[in-house]
């Protein structure tokens, strides 16, 4: 393969990864969003007397808005898993094709993998998605309290 289609597909690789960095982005923006107005209206209801039907929907609100949030954010992890594992073909290509001395691109990569995960044995195994999704089931499980606890 010529240093020309080697710039081809690092160029291909780049515009996925730029992708899966831009669904990122887009959902940790929408996350802090739903985290500041659901933050907003828990303020609201413990620094004022509200009466039983508002705390309800407000709660049932902050039920809802997390819900969507939970779901757009999976989505979003989804998109960008999508751009990796596209990416990760390129970067096949790429480290197949080449190699010095037989190292290959991937080869350093797997072993910088390896190292970082011995520092960090069972945080390196805690998925980002997942905690991502939590903060909204936590915020829709306080907005059930300030619905359904009275």
């Amino acid at each position: 393969m010529t240093e020309k289609n080697i710039d081809i597909w690092t160029r291909m690789y780049e515009e996925q990864v730029r992708h899966a960095r831009h669904h990122e982005t887009l959902r940790a923006q929408a996350t802090n969003l739903i985290v500041v107005i659901s933050a907003a209206l828990l303020a609201f209801l413990s620094s004022t007397a509200v009466s039983a039907d508002r705390k309800y929907v407000l709660g049932v609100f902050i039920i809802v808005v997390n819900v969507y949030g939970l779901i757009m954010s999976l989505k979003h992890y989804e998109r960008s898993r999508l751009h990796v594992t596209v990416a990760s073909k390129y970067r096949d290509v790429i480290s197949d094709n080449s190699a010095v001395d037989t190292l290959k691109l991937n080869d350093t990569r797997d072993a910088g993998k390896k190292a970082h995960e011995e520092i960090f044995p069972w945080v390196a195994n805690v998925r980002a998605y997942a905690m991502w999704s939590g903060l909204h089931l936590v915020l829709a499980m306080i907005g059930g309290f300030v619905a359904f606890i009275r």
